[in-house]
């Protein structure tokens, strides 16, 4: 997995908005969830960083871009990444310097009848074709 020492710019698509980026601030006070946001967009303006961490899943590589897999909590409650169960799904783009996160969902969100990734798996396949 190469990611380049940059900070990159970081962008949620319209898709993870519209679906459950929005599901996230009706649950969490307002507060709460802005400090979460811009938590996980610091982490990732600086994806360097998580590069050797249980964080960030490498799920396909090509030489300029990747599709990772980043596991977050939600600030205050006192859970670690890994267990919270919340997750996102991103394309990073070395080239462009730039990520974006294309789902943002707690594992409970997505169809119950897969696997959690088969799911975003079949998810990224019918909105993301140019992925």
């Amino acid at each position: 997995m190469f990611i380049k020492d940059i900070d990159f710019q970081v962008s949620f698509s319209d898709f993870a908005e519209k679906h459950y980026r929005k599901k996230f601030r009706k649950k969490y006070p307002e507060k709460v969830w802005k400090i979460t946001e811009k938590s996980i967009i610091l982490s990732l303006e600086r994806a360097y960083h998580l590069k050797n961490t249980n964080r960030l899943d490498c799920i396909k590589y090509h030489e300029s871009y990747s599709l990772f897999k980043f596991d977050f909590a939600v600030a205050g409650t006192q859970e670690s990444p890994k267990k919270s169960g919340n997750r996102s799904i991103l394309f990073l783009d070395n080239e462009k310097e730039s990520i974006d996160i294309l789902l943002i969902y707690h594992k409970d969100d997505l169809e119950k009848r897969n696997s959690e990734t088969a799911a975003w798996e079949k998810l990224i396949k019918n909105n993301y074709s140019n992925i």
